[in-house]
């Protein structure tokens, strides 16, 4: 009898003991159980950013996330050129930023699909989309790419009549690494021009909004004596990254 049950949890050992070999070696090898979910931020000419925001209440912007991630997961993949997509939602309930990157210069696919699908939402607002190229990135430890969670400033420079895109980009590009420096809860910068010269996106990770709220109390980051007054209009925001899709 004792021998029986002896043989019994044995076998029970070594049933165990291939299950937890089997989940370690799934664990071990890249793109079965351990799929990245980062998207990087590309800073090569061959990569085309597209930035479509979704203005929200409160109240709608979990409905607008939910249709703008059904769009994306059930139809990106299908459309030439797609690279990968975050989702990201304005931590005071007002927008929805889709940030989706496209192999090579040539747009005309995402475009035919966003004119049918991605620019209409049950929202009455109509949502907003430019195309940028990420000109100048800045970080501390580790390369700009978005996670899941991830606290991410999203900001719009809206240029002013009459002032040259190129101009503003360089100012923010000597910017950035003061900025960084000055910042300790600023890991990475991103600044991303947009290719109709309308609109410059500067994307940074925060560690936290306490961080980010810090911001406006250092000496030239008060509306008095922004750098960016005299070219654009401003409109930023701190957002979670919701969704990643690759």
């Amino acid at each position: 009898m004792n021998y029986v049950i002896g043989l019994i949890i044995r076998k029970f050992y070594l049933v165990i003991t291939t299950i937890g070999l089997s989940v370690g070696l799934l664990v071990l090898m890249p793109g079965i159980a351990q799929a990245d979910t980062a998207v990087p931020l590309e800073d090569t000419t061959g990569v085309v950013n597209v930035v479509t925001i979704y203005p929200t209440t409160p109240t709608t912007q979990s409905q607008v996330f939910s249709e703008v991630a059904k769009a994306e997961e059930t139809r990106f993949e299908n459309i030439p050129g797609f690279q990968d997509s975050a989702i990201l939602e304005a931590q005071d309930g007002s927008q929805v930023v889709a940030l989706s990157q496209w192999q090579g210069k040539d747009l005309s696919s995402f475009q035919s699909y966003a004119e049918e699908h991605i620019l209409e939402t049950s929202t009455a607002q109509t949502p907003q989309t430019f195309a940028c190229q990420v000109q100048h990135t800045e970080t501390k430890n580790t390369s700009p790419k978005f996670q899941q969670g991830d606290a991410i400033m999203f900001s719009q420079f809206k240029m002013k009549p009459g002032k040259a895109q190129s101009e503003l980009a360089s100012t923010v590009s000597q910017m950035m690494p003061g900025v960084l420096d000055m910042m300790p809860g600023l890991q990475w910068a991103a600044m991303c021009p947009s290719t109709n010269e309308s609109t410059i996106a500067l994307l940074a990770r925060w560690d936290s909004r306490e961080d980010f709220e810090s911001l406006g109390k250092n000496v030239g980051f008060d509306q008095e004596t922004n750098y960016w007054q005299a070219y654009a209009d401003n409109e930023h925001g701190l957002y979670d990254v919701v969704k990643i899709i690759r």
